[in-house]
C-alpha cells in the first residue's frame, strides 16, 4: 500500500461555465410519477456548451444576493467557521444512524415504491482528500417481502463503499486490502464520480464545493428561497437554503437507462448538535434521498464526530493498479444450445436468441444501451440477414429492461407483461438529454405488445411460448419462455444457479418456478437462466430438494 499526497489533494471539483438557462427553464415540468425537473434541462445545456469548448467564465451578475456573503452565512450557521480569522475549520465528519435503504428499479410492480431494507448507516468523510467511506448493514424489512434487489436476504448484508480522490473500491471490512489477510478490496472505478458527488452534496460538502467553484457558482432567490448553483464532478448542483441559512435540499441531474433524465433529490432536516462534545457544529438528524420520485435512502442520524484525524482513505495497491487499466467494452459470447438457439453470455446478464425462418426472437435485452448494442451486434453476426422482430422482456426491473430502448430503436416489437406496457410507454416518453441513447438519437414510436398469461410465436421451423409466472414475490410482471421442440426454458431471477456444488436451503422463487413448470405441464430438460449458468431440470430439482425422477 502506498500513500500519494499529491493525488489525494488533487482537484475533486471540475468547473465549467454556469449558464443563465437554469432560470429560463425553471418552469419546465414533466408530470408523471417520475420526478423530472428543470434542473436536468439546465445540466444538459451546460454540459453541451462545455463540450463545445467554452472555458471562459462570464462576468458576475451585478444584481441579486452576494455569493460570498451567502456562503459565509451558511458555513457559519452550520458551525464550520472557527477562530479569530473566521475560517472554515471543518475537515472531516463521521455520522451514524439507522433507517432504510431502497433498491431503485426493483419494485414488485411498476409504479410501486422501490423495495426497502432496514439499515444501519455509518459514513466517514475527509474533505481535503477528498474521500468517503459509507458502511451500511442491510437486513430484511418487517412484514411480507416483495420485490428485487436481493430480497429476501438470507442474513444481514454488509456493504462498504469507498472513494479516495480518483479511486473507488468496495471493502469486505473497513481497511480491507491494505495488508495480507485483512479482507478484500474490490476495485470499482466506474463508481468514482457517483461517490465523489455524494461527498460534495452533503451539507458541509456543498458549501465547500460552492466556495471552490468561485466565479462559476451562482446565487439567486426563487420563491423566497436562497438557491446556490455550482459545478461539481462534471454536473450541476442546485442547493436550497432555508430561512436559517442551513442546507435544506440538494438536487443533481443524472441519467438512468430506463427513466432518462432524473433528479437525485436529497433533503436535510432537524439540524442539531449531535457531537458527544457538543461542539456547536450542526448536522441534520434526518436525511431523505429520492430518485425516480421514490426514496432510495431514509435515515435518522443519532451521532456525529467532526475533525477526527483518523478518518483516512489509503488506497490499496490492487485498486491503484486497476484504475490504470482501461475499462473493457461489453462482450457477448454466443453458445449454441440447440439448432437455431443461442445462449448469449459474457456478462452478469444473459440473453437467448432464437432463429425463425425470416427473423429472430431475442429473449431479454438487459442493463443499458452498451450491453444491448453488444447483444444486437452479436445476434446480427451469429444469425446474419435476419432482423430481430421480437424481444421478450422477462420483467420490468431496471437491470432487465435497461436495454429495451435500443431494441425498440432497431424496430423490434417488445413483448412484455401487461402491467409493464403502460409503464414503458410513459417513462420512455421522458427526455434522455444528459446521456442520449440510441432511441433518443433516432426517435421512433416503440412497438410494445402486452402479454396477459400466454403468447405463442411460431412458424414452419419452430414454436416459442411465453407464459406469465404466477406466484412470484420478486416481480408481478415475470414472464418465462419455453421452446417445446428443444425442451428449453428461459427464466430470470427465479433460479440463478450457483457454481456446481451442493446448494443450501431451497429458495422460495426456485420452488415457485418448479411449481409453475408442473402447472403448465412443460417438458423442460434444459434451463437457460438470465443469471448464472446453463443447467438441466435436475439441477433445479436438486436445488429445491425434489426427486430427479419427478
Amino acid at each position: 500500500m502506498r500513500y500519494h499526497p499529491r493525488r489525494q489533494h488533487a482537484r475533486a471539483v471540475s468547473t465549467f461555465e454556469i449558464f443563465e438557462s437554469l432560470r429560463s427553464t425553471s418552469e419546465v415540468r414533466v408530470r408523471t410519477n417520475v420526478q423530472t425537473t428543470s434542473l436536468v434541462i439546465a445540466v444538459a445545456t451546460a454540459l453541451a456548451v462545455q463540450t463545445a469548448g467554452t472555458q471562459t467564465a462570464r462576468p458576475a451578475i451585478a444584481s441579486g444576493p452576494d455569493l460570498k456573503a451567502t456562503l459565509d452565512r451558511a458555513a457559519n450557521a452550520l458551525g464550520m467557521i472557527r477562530g479569530p480569522q473566521r475560517i472554515d475549520a471543518l475537515s472531516t465528519v463521521e455520522y451514524w444512524g439507522t433507517g432504510f435503504t431502497y433498491a431503485i428499479g426493483q419494485s414488485f410492480r411498476p409504479d410501486m415504491p422501490w423495495p426497502a431494507f432496514k439499515a444501519t448507516y455509518h459514513a466517514g468523510i475527509g474533505y481535503q482528500v477528498p474521500g468517503m467511506r459509507v458502511d451500511i448493514t442491510r437486513s430484511n424489512p418487517d412484514g411480507p417481502v416483495q420485490g428485487g434487489g436481493g430480497l429476501p436476504l438470507a442474513s444481514a448484508q454488509r456493504q462498504i463503499q469507498v472513494v479516495s480522490g480518483q479511486f473507488a473500491w468496495n471493502e469486505s471490512e473497513p481497511g480491507a486490502g491494505l495488508v495480507p489477510g485483512a479482507g478484500t478490496a474490490t476495485p470499482a472505478p466506474a463508481a468514482v464520480n457517483e461517490r465523489l458527488l455524494q461527498l460534495w452534496t452533503t451539507p458541509y460538502g456543498v458549501i465547500k464545493a460552492a466556495m471552490k467553484a468561485g466565479a462559476n457558482a451562482k446565487v439567486s432567490v426563487e420563491r423566497g428561497a436562497t438557491i446556490i448553483t455550482f459545478p461539481a464532478v462534471g454536473t450541476l448542483v442546485k442547493t436550497t437554503l432555508n430561512a436559517k441559512n442551513l442546507v435544506e435540499r440538494v438536487e443533481v441531474g443524472s441519467d438512468n437507462p430506463v427513466l432518462g433524465d432524473i433528479v437525485t433529490e436529497t433533503t436535510y432536516a432537524g439540524y442539531q448538535d449531535l457531537t458527544e462534545a457538543k461542539s456547536d457544529v450542526l448536522f441534520p438528524a434526518h436525511i431523505v434521498q429520492k430518485q425516480g420520485g421514490f426514496p432510495v435512502l431514509d435515515v435518522t442520524i443519532t451521532k456525529t464526530d467532526t475533525n477526527n484525524p483518523y478518518v483516512i482513505f489509503p488506497i490499496p495497491d490492487n485498486v491503484e493498479k486497476a484504475a490504470v487499466t482501461p475499462p473493457r467494452a461489453a462482450t457477448v459470447d454466443a453458445r449454441k444450445m440447440a439448432e437455431g438457439v443461442w445462449y448469449l453470455t459474457g456478462g452478469t446478464h444473459h440473453s437467448v436468441a432464437v432463429e425463425f425462418t425470416d427473423h429472430v426472437v431475442l429473449v431479454e435485452c438487459p442493463q443499458n444501451d452498451a450491453r444491448a448494442l453488444a447483444v444486437i451486434d452479436t445476434v446480427k453476426r451469429t444469425i446474419p440477414r435476419k432482423p430481430i422482430k421480437y424481444v421478450v422482456n422477462t420483467h420490468h426491473h431496471f437491470d432487465h429492461s435497461g436495454g429495451l430502448r435500443a431494441c425498440a430503436a432497431e424496430g423490434a416489437t417488445i413483448i412484455t407483461q401487461g402491467l409493464s406496457k403502460p409503464y414503458y410507454e410513459r417513462v420512455w416518453a421522458l427526455p434522455h438529454t444528459l446521456s442520449p441513447d440510441r432511441l433518443a438519437m433516432a426517435p421512433r414510436k416503440a412497438a410494445i405488445e402486452a402479454v396477459a398469461d400466454k403468447r405463442v410465436l411460431s412458424d414452419s421451423t419452430r414454436t416459442l411460448e411465453v407464459y406469465r409466472l404466477e406466484g412470484s414475490r420478486h416481480a408481478d410482471t415475470m414472464l418465462v419462455v419455453y421452446l417445446p421442440k428443444e425442451k428449453v426454458l428461459v427464466e430470470a431471477d427465479a433460479y440463478p444457479p450457483a457454481a456446481p456444488n451442493p446448494l443450501g436451503a431451497p429458495v422460495v422463487e426456485a420452488v415457485n418456478l418448479y411449481d409453475n413448470i408442473r402447472r403448465l405441464k412443460l417438458d423442460v430438460q434444459q434451463i437457460a437462466p438470465i443469471h448464472g449458468r446453463w443447467v438441466t431440470i435436475n439441477d433445479l430439482r436438486a436445488a429445491i430438494g425434489r426427486p430427479s425422477t419427478n
